[in-house]
């Protein structure tokens, strides 16, 4: 419209010729650096841990399974009959060894923890062994589990490991009234099966320190 004008208003700002130094620059850098090095590194710690408990976890549990296996065995340990027996006098047979080989031992015993496959005429009576073999290219050993239902023979048994994490298997017995602890037993001088039977198992997680578990197991036959 004529007669009239418009106002119009226009805002200035400061305009500065100052910016960061080079010295500036620099610093902020390597406070960055800083902070970025101690982040990746506690991530890092972080999840070293984490996997650390993991293994650690996993470890508990696999020796849980073993000795779990382990005193079913001994639970149902049975003195040798004639049973699936290729012999005439079997009272007279070993029953249950356990040797000490250096610092690992040897179990073998009769026991009635085998379940027979179904109409079977095999008995559930079973000749059970736990021994070490060496793992190639390893400080550790396998902890193996034997199985044989023709007792007293070579035949007929399936052997499988249980562990490969082992790095000693130790095992003492209780006989009497339990007040004495022998590394080593033999059925055909006793005549008798151990009251109890201590296992002890040291176990090496994956990059950590040996743990060491122990379990006693009561033998209900000799008690």
């Amino acid at each position: 419209m004529k007669g009239k004008k418009t106002l119009r208003l226009h805002w200035q700002f400061p305009i500065s010729d100052e910016g960061f130094t080079l010295l500036e620059v620099l610093l902020a850098i390597v406070i960055g650096v800083i902070i970025l090095t101690v982040l990746y590194a506690s991530f890092f710690q972080v999840l070293k841990a984490k996997d650390s408990v993991e293994d650690t976890l996993e470890l508990y549990h696999e020796t849980s399974i073993v000795f779990s296996k382990i005193t079913e065995d001994l639970q149902a340990a049975y003195p040798r009959g004639m049973v699936y027996s290729d012999t005439t006098s079997a009272a007279s047979l070993p029953y249950f060894i356990g040797k000490k080989e250096g610092d690992h031992a040897t179990l073998s015993f009769t026991s009635l923890s085998r379940e027979p496959n179904t109409n079977s005429k095999d008995s559930d009576q079973a000749e059970i062994s736990y021994y070490l073999e060496p793992i190639p290219n390893s400080a550790l050993f396998f902890l193996m589990r034997r199985e044989n239902p023709s007792i007293g023979t070579d035949s007929g048994s399936t052997q499988y490991p249980i562990s490969e994490r082992v790095v000693e298997f130790k095992v003492a017995y209780v006989s009497g009234s339990g007040e004495l602890i022998v590394d080593e037993w033999d059925s055909t001088q006793t005549g008798s099966l151990p009251k109890a039977v201590e296992i002890e198992l040291t176990m090496r997680p994956p990059g950590g320190e040996d743990l060491k578990f122990r379990s006693l197991v009561i033998i209900p036959v000799a008690n």
